[in-house]
């Protein structure tokens, strides 16, 4: 999606704000995205500095096992509650919601449901939140028992806490039931670190969790060595984004708003790499995660999709790398698509690895024809989403996933481009820019992908890399 696109999106968004939300103008983008590189070429003197997932996470030293297992899509967040006992400006939520504990809008009272679900879909990583999780504390023991015994896959789990609750005996609890690590959000509590010191010792990782908040920066730089010298394993920072529960407080702060996917505030990227440049300059041995929203805009939709689409696709189809449908169609010259059929009935199975409609043959990368010139067809190429769901919208095709006796999920596949038509040379660059497939038969260069059409299938293929744009 083009800038003016999202701009348009984000008018739709929040029509009663966006004239009162302060945008940047392009003069003081591009001094922004100075003052960003800035902070990154500084950082990137540090050789404990890292990129991973398509280099929208930056980190020092080393990713907790939480956020490896979140960047490999292989984990869920169980949301204990949707109730608070504090009240942090940036919550995205309103937290007056008491539960059932719920996942990708799904309710999940009995813990074994939620087990069968999270073995049935490969979850490795659990992490429970809410809301404030030791609100309900009675409700965490029992899935922590019932996830260790039944989820034999299961690596690691994890809680996030304002710590306002914890007691030593409710650590101990937690730890011999199997939680692996624990998260802070100090900013809740000014940076009061009396309830984080007694996890330390008790729970095996401890994790301080805090949105970048650029006003505190007098009190959160001296915090890092304070918190390296208590024995916290990890820092991780997020940017602010915005949400219609948050927005007024955003925009009473004087927070500065960058268009996207979705809207995230300037200051606190540019805070967290403030931090993340202070801690290498003063080497403070304390691994620091950014988790940019750009990170989470992608990463997490991204899982959620992959986990879905393995259900649902048919044979002749392939899943992305961003966990959306493809859908491949060659159609045209009659002979030719008849040779091609020959071609692929020695590869796979007619009706269950490629498929024949009036529309013409659909084959998945597996199958792709290699001995024939594809250059007098069409290829037609549609992108489909999943969603997960507790009951069926009856809107669009889906599926029946049974986790056990008692309980089903529903995965809906919907259309998300009813096909782009691609043809000529151009089949060629399709192939091996989004499929990495090389055509034998052309001895001459061809030409690249149309700009036009690489931009329409691009975010179906690909992530977008590094940090978002300013705009």
């Amino acid at each position: 999606m083009d800038m003016a696109a999202q701009i348009h999106q984000t008018r739709k968004a929040f029509p009663d704000f966006y004239h009162a939300m302060h945008w940047l103008s392009p003069g003081a983008a591009r001094a922004a995205e100075a003052m960003r590189q800035e902070l990154l070429d500084e950082i990137s003197t540090h050789n404990q500095a890292k990129w991973e997932f398509a280099g929208t996470k930056l980190y020092t030293r080393a990713l907790s096992p939480g956020c490896s297992l979140c960047g490999q899509g292989t984990w869920s967040c169980l949301f204990i509650n949707g109730i608070c006992n504090a009240r942090c400006f940036y919550c995205p939520s309103e937290q007056k919601d008491p539960g059932p504990p719920m996942t990708s809008s799904i309710e999940f009272e009995r813990p074994k449901d939620y087990a069968d679900y999270a073995k049935k879909f490969g979850i490795r990583g659990v992490a429970f939140s809410g809301g404030e999780p030791m609100i309900n504390f009675d409700r965490i023991p029992p899935f922590l028992d019932v996830l260790g015994r039944d989820v034999p896959d299961l690596s690691h789990i994890w809680m996030y806490t304002n710590g306002t609750l914890v007691t030593t005996d409710r650590l101990k609890i937690l730890r011999d039931n199997g939680l692996k690590e624990i998260r802070f959000d100090l900013s809740a509590v000014d940076y009061a670190v009396d309830n984080l010191k007694k996890a330390v010792g008790i729970i095996p990782i401890v994790t301080v969790e805090i949105p970048a908040i650029p006003e505190d920066m007098e009190k959160t730089k001296p915090l890092l060595r304070k918190l390296a010298d208590l024995g916290v394993n990890y820092l991780n920072l997020h940017q602010i984004r915005c949400t219609h529960f948050n927005l007024p407080k955003l925009i009473r702060r004087g927070y500065t708003f960058l268009h996207g996917p979705g809207v995230a505030v300037l200051e606190t990227e540019l805070a967290a790499l403030e931090l993340i440049r202070h801690s290498l300059d003063n080497d403070i041995d304390l691994p620091i995660n950014y988790c940019a929203f750009t990170y989470r805009q992608q990463s997490q939709k991204a899982a959620a999709r992959n986990r879905n689409a393995a259900f649902i696709k048919k044979g002749w189809e392939d899943i992305t790398p961003t966990g959306f449908i493809r859908n491949m169609v060659l159609s045209g010259d009659l002979e030719l698509v008849e040779n091609i059929s020959k071609e692929i009935e020695k590869k796979g199975t007619k009706g269950k690895d490629w498929s024949v409609g009036k529309d013409g043959i659909t084959i998945p990368r597996s199958l792709w024809p290699d001995s024939q010139d594809l250059s007098a067809l069409t290829l037609t190429v549609k992108y489909n989403a999943t969603a997960l769901r507790a009951v069926s919208s009856m809107r669009y095709p889906h599926i029946t996933v049974q986790l056990n006796e008692n309980r089903q999920l529903i995965i809906e596949k919907d259309d998300r481009h009813q096909g782009i038509q691609i043809t000529g040379p151009q089949i060629f660059a399709f192939a091996e820019k989004f499929l990495g497939l090389w055509e034998p038969l052309l001895n001459q260069t061809q030409p690249g992908l149309d700009p036009e059409l690489e931009e329409k299938i691009c975010r179906f293929e690909n992530f977008s890399r590094g940090l978002a744009p300013y705009f």
